[in-house]
């Protein structure tokens, strides 16, 4: 609301200025044109051409010249659209070519007046698209603005003087129209400083409005950042609980019924070895029991990965979209055709994998990561190595610690090396 008011008052600014510029060429160009009928009515041609040094342009050209021009500028001005302001190259030639009819008003009114450079660079401050061409055309207008001052231009190039023109009338007359083409330049110079004075304020507001949103942006990222935290501490609260409930009801429930088994048998291992036992038959039933339950509390937290699809397809879908936000080329041999793997094995394989890509990327750089999944023997061998840096002495991180935690659970064994890139080699025993 507050940009669209600024333009408001800039455009009207504007339409002001072209008003009163169209006043000052037509006024220019009336003088050039009514003086040297003047001379001519009163045969003072002769007169006049050995007063000046250079021969002028013909009166005509300079009457209708500098008007079909100047409305040649008022309709590029306004025949920009929004299309035609977005379009940066579109946008800096039509600021050229007004530069350019510009000047060449000013060089038909023998660089009398200048002030059209100033309606020109309003125009362009009023279109203004931030890119390094547009600033360079301001400094072009700029330089034009000083250059074509009469004594200024007249140092590199003959022109005749205005000031000449008006040679011919009494004093009165003289002094009248010469105070009338300084109070025109002058409100001309006027409606500019007001122009970038509430362009100026514009874009302080602008600036300040700007800030004040960062601000907020910022204050809103800060709650959102503590809710987030708090967020995930009540989400791993809760999953603590869930977790504390799951052991209790499961793992605790199978010890407790466990340690009550065993210490009737060794009441009664001496006195009557077979209630013995069948005691430590149910302690066996309640035993397995128990490691279904833990293997149901696992599937729990399973990837969604894996819920969703089959272990093959999570690790090609893993491995597609950790290649197209890294970059790294993946080359996956799967190689397990005819093999049943239970969810806790598949998960633990899927984390390696997972992880390994991880490390892969941020420790050692690797632009390739050749992943093979296959069996050998009564094994099963996931195989995963980079063309990363490597490593000479390997630590033992979170991560690694992790992988060698999960493989234990299901009997299996880990091995790494850093030697050449770096190599995670995964071997699982499968019994059918």
């Amino acid at each position: 609301m507050m940009k669209h008011t600024n333009l408001y008052y800039l455009s009207i600014i504007r339409n002001l200025m072209v008003l009163l510029n169209f006043i000052n060429v037509l006024f220019l160009a009336t003088i050039v044109l009514f003086t040297s009928k003047y001379i001519v009515e009163n045969q003072l041609g002769r007169e006049f051409l050995e007063k000046i040094a250079y021969v002028p342009k013909s009166p005509q050209l300079v009457f209708w010249g500098s008007i079909i021009l100047f409305a040649v500028l008022v309709y590029l001005m306004y025949h920009r659209d929004k299309k035609i302001i977005e379009h940066k190259l579109i946008n800096n030639l039509y600021n050229f070519f007004e530069a350019v009819i510009c000047f060449a008003i000013i060089y038909l009114l023998y660089m009398t007046y200048n002030g059209l450079v100033l309606l020109v660079f309003c125009d362009c401050i009023y279109n203004f698209k931030d890119d390094k061409y547009a600033k360079y055309m301001l400094i072009l207008l700029i330089g034009m603005y000083l250059f074509t001052n009469w004594d200024v231009f007249t140092s590199f190039l003959p022109l005749m003087n205005f000031q000449q023109y008006v040679q011919f009338y009494d004093v009165n007359l003289k002094n009248l129209l010469l105070l009338s083409k300084s109070i025109l330049s002058m409100f001309n110079i006027l409606l500019f400083i007001i122009f970038m004075s509430v362009y100026a304020v514009g874009q302080i507001q602008e600036n300040e409005f700007i800030s004040k949103k960062l601000r907020m942006i910022s204050l809103v990222n800060k709650k959102l950042q503590r809710y987030a935290v708090v967020t995930e501490r009540i989400g791993e609260n809760n999953e603590r609980k869930r977790l504390a409930r799951e052991i209790h009801d499961t793992v605790g429930h199978a010890l407790a019924g466990v340690a009550a088994g065993i210490d009737a048998c060794i009441v009664m291992i001496d006195s009557n070895p077979e209630a013995t036992k069948s005691q430590l038959k149910v302690i066996s039933k309640v035993v397995r029991q128990g490691m279904v339950d833990v293997r149901k509390s696992l599937n729990k937290l399973r990837p969604g990965a894996l819920e969703k699809q089959g272990f093959k397809e999570a690790i090609e879908k893993m491995i597609d979209d950790f290649g197209s936000l890294s970059e790294v080329n993946i080359k996956l041999d799967y190689r397990l055709k005819d093999v049943d793997l239970e969810n806790t094995t598949e998960d633990i394989l899927f984390r390696i994998i997972q992880e390994s890509m991880t490390n892969s990327v941020r420790h050692g750089g690797a632009s390739q990561i050749n992943i093979s999944l296959y069996m050998e023997e009564n094994n099963l061998c996931l195989y995963i190595k980079d063309n990363g840096i490597g490593c000479s002495e390997i630590s033992y991180g979170f991560g690694l610690k992790q992988m060698k935690e999960r493989v234990a659970i299901i009997n299996g064994k880990v091995k790494f090396d850093g030697t050449n890139g770096f190599m995670v080699m995964v071997k699982i025993p499968i019994f059918k």
